[in-house]
């Protein structure tokens, strides 16, 4: 099987087969189907596929960003009786190899996984971050009355104010000392105004950025951005919290949990990633002041963040 597959770019008429390859992932959880339109119309970002004869048995999505320096690996699926054969390997070297053609300024290449597995030598663990998962009711949570006098106020914050200030030094060096952040679906990137606009191409106003509330003249110590996206059977709220304080997380994981139920008009799942070590004070939040039941078999998986770097590459284009 492995050694006859032939590979190209995906095009808009392939979507009902690549509906095969997202039967049953994450248990109903797949974003794949409801962005891949906009990934066909997207520049930047490539969908190529791995074919046995005229089957589609492989798809991987791959991003060119930080001005042009990362590739991001993203969706990668193959059909379930061919896995574990080194198909998607194989895809994803493809892959690399158009994206290096194509764009020579690529010097890495960044992804995501909920293990911490041993890659060898050239892979380097740059971030680990933890989650906090749950599903809610909104019609139960709309029927209480939260306590949040021990929070701190937390607001929506326009892009420009993201680009101008929270992007900028010293405020950008301290809630991004890895000069890195992760939004939406093991979305890697630089805090560049470039990235975003990008991330806004593919979601355009489903996501939404927040700080908390400060005097003008005071440094921000804090951010979260959320992103609602459709799965195949529910809608999931992801919030992306940057903050070591405690007190910051929590109001910052209540703020969001409000603006989902505000967005969304029915049960979703609510995710949160966040630093190390303030996942059971988002638990208690969420127990204490929502009275929500924990996911505990997600919450227990981590994010971890990969690199490996890429050669130079002369392009013959």
């Amino acid at each position: 099987m492995t050694q006859n597959l032939t590979f190209r770019l995906a095009q808009s008429s392939d979507f009902d087969e690549i509906l095969k390859l997202s039967e049953g992932i994450h248990n109903g959880g797949d974003y794949l189907p409801s962005r891949f339109h906009k990934w066909m119309k997207m520049e930047n970002l490539y969908v190529m596929l791995a074919f046995s004869g005229k089957k589609i048995v492989s798809l991987v999505v791959s991003s060119v960003v930080d001005e042009g320096m990362t590739v991001v690996d993203r969706a990668g699926r193959t059909l379930p009786e061919l896995r574990g054969r080194g198909i998607l390997t194989q895809l994803i070297q493809v892959m690399h190899a158009f994206v290096r053609e194509k764009h020579p300024t690529v010097r890495r290449r960044r992804f995501t996984r909920f293990k911490n597995r041993v890659l060898g030598a050239k892979w380097k663990t740059l971030v680990q971050r933890e989650k906090l998962c749950c599903y809610v009711e909104t019609a139960t949570l709309r029927s209480q009355q939260i306590v949040t006098t021990n929070l701190v106020e937390i607001q929506s914050c326009p892009k420009d104010y993201l680009f101008d200030v929270l992007f900028s030094p010293p405020v950008g060096q301290k809630l991004f000392p890895d000069n890195i952040i992760v939004v939406d679906s093991g979305f890697v990137i630089e805090p560049l105004r470039s990235n975003i606009d990008f991330l806004m191409q593919e979601i355009g106003d489903s996501v939404y950025f927040a700080v908390e509330k400060r005097p003008d003249d005071a440094l921000l110590r804090s951010v979260s951005f959320g992103v609602v996206s459709c799965r195949v059977k529910f809608t999931r709220w992801t919030a992306s919290i940057y903050s070591s304080d405690p007190v910051l997380y929590q109001s910052h994981l209540v703020h969001q949990l409000k603006r989902a139920c505000d967005v969304i008009k029915h049960g979703f799942v609510f995710l949160s990633y966040h630093e190390q070590g303030l996942t059971n004070c988002g638990r208690r939040a969420l127990k204490e002041l929502w009275k929500i039941e924990i996911d505990e078999a997600k919450t227990k998986e981590f994010e971890y963040l990969f690199e490996e770097k890429m050669p130079v590459h002369h392009s013959r284009i």
